[in-house]
């Protein structure tokens, strides 16, 4: 297609028909024939010399060289996006994609990202509860925050924080039920999380080897956005980080019946793409996210 060369219109719509894998579909978001659609498409796979997508009776697939143009694509038409609604909207705000572990969000980002938007009121940050794995992979974000040990393929990774982990159980659990020794815990009910990190096999190989554990048979919660709810309710007792009870321990909801403080593998790191391309107001956030971290963990030293 003459023309094509450099076109926004043709690299929006490679955009949408990489996020629907479907040209008609995609067509018909952007209120056009699936001819069109694939023209352009075809044209940006003409001048790149190579194709985007493996066309299947189902549907489209992204190539190897589909993915990685998208990846870089994507990030340069939302700053192209940003710079044109800067320019003809001066009081529009800057919208940033965060994707965030639930319950990191729920208990250290959200209770501090006031502070952020006091010191950026020009930026939006759309937050996104996204576990690292089993997601849509077209999914594009600014930036992450996962648990994980650090090693992710195509992204940086910085830790936060979140090694540290203790038991904890809620005042009225200990009052029907004391916890002053290990043998104590045979007594209690042991909530386990369902998902990877923070598991007691960890907790008892620092504190008692010996120690059996929970029994398989245990009550699993599959995060701590429902574990640290069962445990605040006196459900049970639980292994937790501890970055994310530091108000329930100050204001007493909590309890750290033993005082020990165990490192584990797993803790919260936050990622972004590379290469970076997020921008000055990517780059703010993610500073602040950091800057927040370092906060919460001068309060675990302050703990230990």
């Amino acid at each position: 297609m003459k023309g094509s060369r450099n076109s926004l219109t043709s690299l929006r719509i490679f955009l949408e028909a990489a996020r629907t894998l479907n040209f008609s579909r995609a067509a018909e978001n952007l209120h056009l024939t699936q001819s069109a659609v694939s023209k352009h498409v075809g044209a940006l796979e003409d001048r790149l010399g190579c194709p985007l997508f493996k066309r299947l009776p189902a549907g489209l697939r992204l190539t190897h060289a589909g993915a990685l143009y998208l990846e870089r694509v994507a990030a340069g038409m939302r700053l192209i996006d940003e710079a044109d609604a800067m320019v003809a909207h001066p009081g529009s705000r800057v919208a940033l994609n965060l994707a965030v572990s639930p319950s990191f969000a729920q208990f250290c980002l959200i209770p501090g990202l006031r502070e952020f938007f006091d010191l950026h009121p020009e930026v939006r940050v759309n937050v996104r509860p996204r576990l690292l794995y089993a997601r849509d992979r077209s999914e594009r974000f600014d930036a992450e925050i996962q648990l994980h040990t650090g090693h992710v393929a195509g992204m940086s990774a910085q830790y936060l924080c979140g090694r540290e982990m203790t038991l904890v159980a809620a005042p009225a659990l200990l009052a029907r039920t004391p916890i002053r020794t290990l043998d104590d815990l045979d007594r209690a009910t042991l909530l386990k999380r369902a998902q990877r990190g923070y598991g007691w096999d960890e907790w008892k190989a620092d504190i008692a080897p010996l120690w059996p554990g929970p029994a398989p048979s245990a009550p699993e919660y599959e995060g701590f956005s429902v574990l640290l709810p069962a445990v605040l309710a006196g459900l049970g007792v639980a292994v937790v980080p501890l970055c994310m009870v530091l108000e329930p321990l100050r204001s007493g909801a909590l309890v750290r019946p033993l005082g020990e403080v165990v490192e584990g593998r797993y803790g919260y790191f936050l990622l972004q793409p590379r290469p970076n391309v997020g921008g000055p107001y990517a780059e703010a956030l993610c500073g602040w996210v950091s800057d927040r971290a370092g906060r919460l963990n001068d309060q675990v030293r302050a703990l230990r």
